[in-house]
């Protein structure tokens, strides 16, 4: 089972579990009309094999079911325990993990960013997967942990983020490295490389340079509501992050 094709794999555990209910319904039909003519109560080898493996299918796909019924959960509690028991009853590692992110983000759309934190980092320990350094880079930055938001970010090459941590730590000598370094690599930059870095010259007192590259990140994105935002807003990460960092119970 391939990580990245989890969604594959999810339709697909899906449609064996309903093919498998079938034989064992079938299996089950066949055997009671035998019982009925004979009296007796017979199963063949092959009906034995058929309902183990229908069986074992069935249980490798309790997971997705789970899973599925926790999305339709009206109550964030009864969501909770359905995707815990997606991942109690996960054998394979990667459907394990896959399911452990999965509470990661009922916990992210609650805004409980601690137990997000916990759950993400639980599905990155059964198997390492770039969803999940993603949020983590997310939610280490709102909580305010620098090292491990830049560990996270790092690892997914996301230099903006890390360059902000780095701002927000009042790091700026590290936050102009990283940013130079999007800017160097990306044969492309985006607006919002030139606008991190614009934001770092402006906290260290060049203004002339923040103007160059703020202009040059306007160009690019000339419609962005948060660019001007950002230039208005002397401590505009300082203030969102802030913001965040409320919102999600840290």
């Amino acid at each position: 089972m391939i990580q990245d094709d989890l969604f594959i794999t999810t339709v697909v555990m899906f449609l064996l579990s309903v093919i498998a209910f079938l034989l064992i319904f079938s299996v089950l039909i066949v055997t009671g009309f035998k019982y009925a003519e004979s009296k007796k109560f017979k199963i063949t080898p092959l009906n034995c094999g058929i309902l183990i493996a229908a069986l074992f299918i069935l249980y490798l796909g309790l997971p997705f079911w789970f899973l599925s019924a926790a999305y339709k959960a009206e109550e964030s509690e009864k969501a909770e325990k359905l995707y815990k028991l997606s991942i109690n009853t996960s054998v394979i590692p990667s459907v394990k993990s896959f399911m452990t992110a999965e509470l990661g983000e009922h916990y992210l759309q609650n805004f409980d960013g601690k137990q997000a934190i916990i759950a993400f980092e639980n599905s990155r320990k059964i198997r390492d997967n770039k969803h999940a350094s993603v949020m983590l880079c997310l939610l280490y930055s709102y909580k305010g942990d620098t090292e491990n938001a830049v560990e996270s970010c790092s690892k997914n090459d996301y230099f903006q983020s890390v360059a902000i941590n780095y701002i927000l730590a009042k790091d700026y000598k590290n936050a102009m490295e990283v940013i130079n370094k999007s800017l160097k690599s990306d044969k492309k930059p985006s607006c919002w490389d030139y606008a991190v870095r614009a934001y770092i010259y402006r906290k260290l007192g060049k203004n002339d340079l923040f103007e160059k590259d703020y202009q040059k990140a306007k160009s690019l994105c000339p419609q962005s509501k948060p660019l001007e935002s950002l230039y208005k807003n002397k401590n505009y990460y300082e203030e969102y992050y802030a913001q965040k960092k409320k919102e999600f119970k840290f």
